[in-house]
């Protein structure tokens, strides 16, 4: 079987103790992680403020705008960010999900490389 959304919640859970974590990359590509699993580890990453580098990659997942949503409420909080990679290829994501990781980014000011992935399913 492949992990889904109670694996993705189970690794979230996990996550929000670990606020010295300076980096991470969660690869969610090709399984069955959906809105619920996404969303509970865009919740967990709101605590963890030392992060300096972050790679999530949900593509060919069944995630949609509610999760873009979700991470860029998180990511506007990681005021330490200096990398972001991020892949929503051949998800739901549409525009609302792409604008609100956009204005996420503006008030990150240690920014130095942003990688952004979207495209149809």
């Amino acid at each position: 079987t492949q992990v889904g959304d109670a694996g993705a919640i189970a690794i979230a859970n996990s996550l929000q103790n670990l606020k010295q974590l300076q980096q991470i990359r969660l690869e969610f590509s090709y399984t069955q992680v959906g809105d619920c699993g996404a969303i509970a580890i865009a919740n967990s990453l709101q605590y963890l403020v030392q992060l300096q580098d972050i790679s999530l990659y949900f593509n060919h997942c069944q995630v949609g705008d509610a999760s873009a949503i979700a991470i860029a409420s998180s990511l506007q909080k990681l005021q330490q960010l200096q990398q972001i990679d991020l892949d929503f290829r051949c998800t739901q994501v549409g525009d609302a999900g792409a604008i609100a990781i956009a204005d996420s980014l503006q008030n990150l000011k240690q920014l130095q490389q942003i990688t952004l992935y979207f495209n149809s399913t």
